[in-house]
């Protein structure tokens, strides 16, 4: 794309954040908006298989359906008759789903006799009004794409309100600990609470540009939202740099807000919720009153135990950047991770599938989008995630909204996260059984990633080299995975600077476990009950 194509959307943009900015959101209006998308479910599928696909002559899924047999109005008759769920259980036995691996373009599409290779590009809604694609770091297939678009900004901005209501955190700033464009965790967090009516009043940025290479356009963007925010008289705050390791100047920072305000929000990964708690109980400060909203890896029991030593309170978010919301953390949870599913944008159901390079099986989760603004189109694709699913009575306010569908225990199975970041694991196969032998010595089955938890509530990501392998420099194969991450991996850039910075990835020289005989690449950490 041209610079003078990329140019000409700031004037756009400036003219959408003056409305965006300018109509903010109260509770009521969220209950309202949410309670008229419950209702419209059947409705606001069936207006996006047929806009979003068998209108669009370039959908991927049009292969698919064609495939299965499939028309338009064999979808609306089995909607009427047997529900949304129903139908899209139907239409993945009969193969219209897309795999992970799949929907990014790095692998081809199976179904019976039929091949088909997609793009990640081509599942981009055509009707989406893109200011900024973002581009999460390179990738063997020229990285993610999303699309940055304010209307589904908007729509996904109902349920903040409803989240802090229900948390009784409404009334206390927010501050945000986030990364920068080419991520973009910041700036959406940052759009949406001034969508709100209460703007951030800090954003710290937990990765430097620098480390990550940010691009000219990465800064430009970043820059224009922020100050043609301030001109249309919203305070969008800067991002200021610090580092993981510097976790207490956020801890001090937010010790004060506490106090003067009586109490504080903070958004953030897990790991940085983890990374200033404990630095609050070194420095012995009660964290009574801080409230922190947190995404990108699980919430395990560990890591609760960590938070809650100090006195403050957690709320987990299930967030997929190419997805959306998928929903956010119960108010009286029976499990640590339990999640209230927002079925009116995004439906999920389960699939029983191999996990590559293990000897399991999972549950896999299934989603597909219900709002045409969705940045991608998203019919009955996983995302490498698996967990459990139920309904249950647990009165709060999301369930009081029609929100009675909970999901816990959520895992990858497919997907290696440490400090927040997460990498596909075959592109870690990749490096593990090629990379590594052929620079150091040994054979594929020699080197093994392990994912764990250690006592403090930290993940790490054992690199275990075999003995067989002799002597190697153990520091340099750390920096070869994080170069090969950096250089030819989706996500890579801005995993490699956290996993640099939080020492993430760890050598143990021992034998690699195995499982029936069989030396496994990737072991994952294990869902636990």
């Amino acid at each position: 794309m041209s610079v003078l194509s990329e140019l000409v959307k700031y004037p756009r943009l400036a003219v959408e954040l003056r409305s965006y900015l300018k109509n903010t959101i109260t509770s009521e209006q969220c209950k309202t908006v949410i309670s008229q998308r419950l209702r419209d479910r059947e409705k606001n599928f069936l207006s996006l298989i047929e806009t979003g696909i068998y209108q669009n002559s370039n959908s991927p899924y049009l292969q698919l359906l064609k495939f299965a047999g499939c028309e338009l109005g064999d979808i609306k008759a089995s909607v009427t008759k047997d529900g949304i769920e129903t139908t899209l259980q139907h239409l993945l036995d009969n193969g219209v789903y897309i795999g992970w691996e799949e929907f990014k373009g790095k692998r081809e599409i199976i179904r019976g006799s039929s091949h088909f290779q997609f793009a990640e590009k081509d599942f981009n809604n055509p009707f989406s009004s893109s200011f900024y694609q973002m581009k999460s770091s390179g990738s063997r297939s020229a990285g993610t794409r999303t699309n940055f678009d304010l209307t589904h900004k908007a729509q996904m901005a109902y349920y903040t309100p409803i989240m802090l209501d229900a948390e009784n955190a409404t009334d206390f700033p927010m501050v945000l600990w986030l990364a920068e464009f080419p991520s973009e965790a910041g700036v959406g967090a940052l759009i949406q609470q001034a969508k709100i009516g209460n703007p951030a009043i800090k954003w710290f940025s937990p990765v430097k540009p620098e480390i990550v290479r940010a691009s000219v356009k990465d800064k430009l963007a970043t820059n224009f939202i922020i100050f043609t925010g301030r001109i249309w008289g919203t305070n969008l705050v800067k991002p200021q740099h610090v580092s993981l390791e510097n976790a207490c100047e956020i801890v001090l920072y937010v010790a004060k807000i506490k106090k003067d305000k009586g109490g504080c929000n903070v958004t953030c990964f897990v790991t940085q919720a983890v990374k200033m708690c404990h630095a609050a109980i070194e420095k012995g400060i009660d964290f009574h009153g801080v409230h922190f909203f947190v995404a990108g890896e699980p919430l395990s029991e560990a890591k609760l135990k960590q938070i809650t030593a100090t006195g403050a309170l957690v709320t987990p978010r299930y967030y997929i950047s190419e997805f959306g919301t998928i929903g956010f953390g119960c108010p009286n949870p029976a499990h640590v991770d339990e999640i209230h599913l927002f079925h009116d944008s995004i439906t999920t159901i389960q699939r029983q599938r191999p996990v590559e390079h293990t000897d399991i099986t999972v549950n896999a989760f299934v989603f597909t989008d219900l709002l045409l603004t969705s940045p991608k189109i998203i019919l009955n694709v996983e995302c490498d995630d698996y967990g459990v699913i139920e309904n249950r009575n647990c009165g709060c306010n999301y369930e009081k909204l029609g929100f009675s569908r909970h999901v816990s225990h959520i895992r990858s199975y497919a997907k290696l996260t440490g400090s927040g970041m997460t990498i596909v694991g075959s592109d870690l196969v990749h490096i593990l059984e090629e990379i590594l032998p052929v620079k150091y010595g040994g054979s594929a089955a020699d080197y093994q990633i392990i994912e764990e938890e250690d006592e403090k509530g930290q993940t790490h990501l054992n690199l275990i080299i075999s003995p067989a392998v002799g002597n190697i420099d153990e520091r340099g194969a750390i920096e070869t995975i994080l170069s090969e991450l950096r250089h030819d991996v989706h996500g890579g850039k801005l995993a490699a600077g956290f996993w640099s910075q939080m020492n993430t990835l760890r050598v143990e020289r021992r034998y690699p476990l195995s499982s029936r005989g069989k030396v496994l690449t990737l072991h994952l950490l294990p869902h636990k009950k």
